[in-house]
């Protein structure tokens, strides 16, 4: 036998991380159902600002600004990739930054807000565009999306 035992291989522990975030997920996931289908004030919130605004929206108008935010998704995926290689970096540190970790979760929270920036502009720009009549359409539509609520679509488009 060797004097030199084999060292401990890392990446059970990051499988494990994931399985307990992947767990955590499905967890959430069956406690929202199960207090959406109880009924109760919670069935009833309306869906988020952002994602009604954006359903409201004729078809070929999200069609569109999909189109124009392909780009910047496809960039934030590779920054995605590079600041999980960094977050796992350091949360291996020793001895633990959590200043590190801190700046991460900050840059991801901007980039988000930039992106939130960036819809909202383009949501905007095709509400000022449009004439009275098809911005009265828009918020009659809009008023449907919130009735219906957060799941109420039938339909992917």
């Amino acid at each position: 036998m060797s004097d030199n035992p084999k060292p401990k291989s890392r990446w059970m522990s990051v499988l494990l991380v994931i399985s307990l975030a992947l767990n955590l997920l499905v967890v959430g996931v069956a406690l929202g159902t199960v207090l959406r289908v109880k009924g109760g004030d919670h069935a009833k919130a309306p869906p988020g600002f952002g994602s009604a605004l954006y359903r409201a929206l004729p078809k070929d108008e999200r069609k569109a600004m999909r189109g124009e935010l392909f780009d910047r998704h496809r960039k934030g995926a590779k920054n995605r990739s590079q600041d999980f290689a960094q977050l796992s970096a350091a949360l291996r540190s020793d001895p633990f930054d959590p200043a590190a970790v801190q700046a991460l979760l900050d840059q991801q929270a901007q980039f988000m807000a930039e992106l939130q920036d960036a819809l909202q502009a383009q949501w905007l720009s095709r509400v000022v565009a449009m004439s009275d009549e098809e911005r009265l359409i828009y918020a009659e539509r809009l008023e449907d999306v919130v009735k219906r609520g957060p799941h109420g679509h039938k339909k992917k488009d």
